[in-house]
C-alpha cells in the first residue's frame, strides 16, 4: 500500500514517520516538505493515502489535493490542522477527506486514525477486487453461452423466434439478425476434421484466436468463437470477408510461424441461412486444409448444405451463371480426390456421371420441364477425360448448353410461384428456408433470384405483405390491434407496433383513426 506524508516541520514529519514503522504494516511510504515535491510524487506512485498538514509552504496542503483528487484518482486523505485552522478542517471535510487530526495530537492518536484509514483502504480493495470476479464470472458465463448458442446455430438450421432475437439483444448481437455478414472458419492447416488435442495445439489455438481479436478489435460487428472441432469461427460484417482474412493470415504467418486453413462464405443476408453457411464454408476449409492454396476464395453462391449438391447446381444452370458453375465442378472434383478419397480414372468417371445425372433431374423439377438423358456425345467425352480439368471442361461445356435451353421461363415462373406462396400464407411463420424447400431449390439462390426480379428482398417482400395487410384491417374491420398482429403473421404485439411504424411513421392506432 502507498502512503505519502506532506509535512513541512522535520520533528514532527519524523514523528509521523516512527508512528507508521511502528504499524507493523507493509506501506510503500513518501514523505515530503513541500507541495510542489509532494505533487510529482503523487503524480508518479499515485499513494492511496495521503497524509497532509494544511499549512506548508507555497500553496496549502487543501490546494494540493483538491488539484490532484480526480474521478480517475480518488486517494483517502487525512488532513492535520492547527488550533486556528477549523475553517480549513470543514473545507477539507467537504472535498472528502476521511479524518483529521488537531495539532498537537497524541502518536496514539495518530496510529489509529492511520490504521483506521487503511483497514477501510484494504476492505474496499477486497470488494472491489470481488465485484470485478464476479463479473468477469458473469462476463465468462455469459459468453459462454453466447457461444453454445451460436454453435447449435452453425450446427442445424434455426428459425430466429422471439425468445431467440431476445437473447441476440441482450448479448448485444443482434445485428446478426438485422444486417448481412460473413462466415470464416479458421484453424491449423492439415487438419481438415480437426486437429487432435495436445497441449501444443490448444496453446496454438489460443495464440490465433488472440491475433484474430486483435486485428477485429476495431470492427463493431465482428464476433469470433469456436466450434466442436476447435476451430476459429469468425462471423462479421465487414464489407471485404476476404481481405480481413488475408490479414489475420499474413499476422499468424508473420508472428507465430502458423500456416492457416481458412473457408470464406459469402454475405449471408438471413439468420437462418447461418447453418448453410456454416455448412458449407467448412467444405471450403478442408478443401484449403489440405492443398496448397492461397488465394482464401469465397464460397461464391455455394451456401447449401452440401457444397456441390446437385439441386444447387442446377439452380446456377437454370439462372445460367456461367462463373458459378464453373467454381462448383471445381469444387466437386477436389472433393472426389480429396475428401472422397477416389483416385482411379474410372472411379472418377462414375461418379460424375452419376452426379450429372442427379443435376439434370434437378433442373427438371425445378422447371417442369423434361430434360433428354445425357447424350451418348457427352457420355463419350467423360469417358476420354484423363485430368480434372478436362472433366471440368466437358461438363461446363454442356451444362452451359443446357442452361441456355432451359431458363428462358424458368426465372419467372419461380418467383411467381414463391410470391403465390407469401400471399396464400403470410399469417404463417413462412421463412425463406419453407418456400425454397417447397421449390426444390436452395435458400440462398432464392433470396438472390428473388431481389433480381422484384428488386425486394423475400424479408422486406413478406413484410410489405403483412403490413399492408394490416393496414387494411385496421381501417375495414373492429378487430383488436392484437388480433390484427397475430392475423398477419405477428405473436408479439410490441414487435408488431415497431414494424408498423417504421413502415408507416405511424402507430397502429394513429393509422387506424387517421391522426
Amino acid at each position: 500500500m502507498r502512503l505519502l506524508l506532506i509535512e513541512d516541520e522535520p520533528d514532527s514529519l519524523m514523528g509521523m514517520k516512527k508512528a507508521i514503522d511502528s504499524l507493523n504494516v507493509e506501506v510503500e511510504l513518501h514523505t515530503s516538505n513541500n507541495a510542489e515535491d509532494a505533487r510529482e510524487v503523487i503524480f508518479k506512485h499515485y499513494p492511496e493515502l495521503i497524509i497532509t498538514d494544511i499549512m506548508l509552504p507555497g500553496i496549502s496542503g487543501l490546494d494540493l489535493v483538491e488539484e490532484v483528487v480526480n474521478s480517475d484518482y480518488q486517494p483517502k486523505v487525512i488532513v492535520v490542522s492547527g488550533f486556528g485552522d477549523f475553517d480549513y478542517a470543514r473545507r477539507s471535510i467537504r472535498f472528502g477527506a476521511v479524518d483529521y487530526l488537531l495539532k498537537p495530537y497524541s502518536t496514539k492518536e495518530f496510529t489509529e486514525k492511520v490504521n483506521r484509514t487503511l483497514s477501510m483502504i484494504k476492505e474496499e480493495k477486497e470488494q472491489l477486487q470481488y465485484t470485478e470476479q464476479q463479473k468477469s464470472f458473469e462476463e465468462i458465463g455469459t459468453r459462454s453461452m453466447r457461444d453454445n448458442y451460436l454453435v447449435e446455430f452453425c450446427l442445424k438450421r434455426t428459425p430466429l423466434e422471439e425468445h431467440l432475437y431476445h437473447r441476440l439483444c441482450l448479448w448485444n448481437i443482434d445485428w446478426i439478425a438485422n444486417k448481412s455478414f460473413s462466415l470464416l472458419i479458421f484453424d491449423v492447416k492439415g487438419y481438415p476434421d480437426g486437429k487432435p488435442f495436445t497441449e501444443e495445439n490448444h496453446l496454438k489455438t489460443f495464440v490465433i484466436g488472440n491475433i484474430m481479436q486483435d486485428v477485429i478489435r476495431d470492427h463493431m460487428h465482428s464476433l469470433l468463437f469456436k466450434d466442436p472441432k476447435n476451430r476459429w469461427v469468425l462471423l462479421t460484417n465487414i464489407e471485404d470477408s476476404e481481405e480481413i482474412a488475408r490479414s489475420i493470415h499474413k499476422e499468424v504467418k508473420e508472428y507465430q510461424n502458423i500456416e492457416l486453413a481458412i473457408g470464406i462464405s459469402t454475405k449471408v443476408s438471413s439468420f437462418e441461412e447461418m447453418h448453410a453457411a456454416y455448412s458449407s464454408t467448412l467444405k471450403e476449409f478442408q478443401i484449403s486444409s489440405l492443398t496448397n492454396r492461397e488465394d482464401f476464395a469465397k464460397t461464391d453462391h455455394l451456401m447449401s448444405t452440401d457444397l456441390t449438391a446437385a439441386s444447387h447446381l442446377a439452380s446456377l444452370v437454370i439462372n445460367r451463371d456461367e462463373d458459378s458453375i464453373r467454381q462448383v465442378l471445381k469444387v466437386f472434383f477436389q472433393q472426389v480426390i480429396l475428401l472422397d478419397g477416389l483416385g482411379s480414372r474410372d472411379d472418377i468417371t462414375r461418379k460424375t456421371l452419376n452426379y450429372l445425372s442427379q443435376i439434370l433431374a434437378s433442373i427438371s423439377e425445378q422447371t417442369s420441364k423434361e430434360l433428354k438423358d445425357i447424350p451418348m456425345s457427352v457420355w463419350e467425352k467423360v469417358d476420354e477425360c484423363t485430368t480434372l480439368e478436362e472433366y471440368e471442361e466437358v461438363l461446363s461445356e454442356y451444362l452451359t448448353s443446357v442452361g441456355h435451353e432451359v431458363s428462358t421461363h424458368a426465372t419467372n415462373s419461380i418467383i411467381e410461384r414463391a410470391i403465390q406462396m407469401i400471399h396464400s400464407s403470410y399469417m404463417e411463420d413462412l421463412s425463406l428456408q419453407i418456400i425454397a424447400d417447397e421449390l426444390s431449390l436452395h435458400p440462398v439462390w432464392l433470396s438472390q433470384l428473388f431481389k433480381k426480379v422484384t428488386g425486394q428482398t423475400y424479408m422486406d417482400f413478406l413484410t410489405e405483405t403483412r403490413i399492408n395487410k394490416a393496414k387494411t384491417l385496421l381501417r375495414e374491420t373492429s378487430m383488436k390491434v392484437y388480433e390484427i398482429a397475430e392475423s398477419v403473421g405477428y405473436q408479439n404485439l410490441q414487435h408488431f407496433g415497431t414494424i408498423f411504424k417504421k413502415r408507416t411513421s405511424q402507430t397502429p392506432k394513429e393509422y387506424r383513426y387517421g391522426k
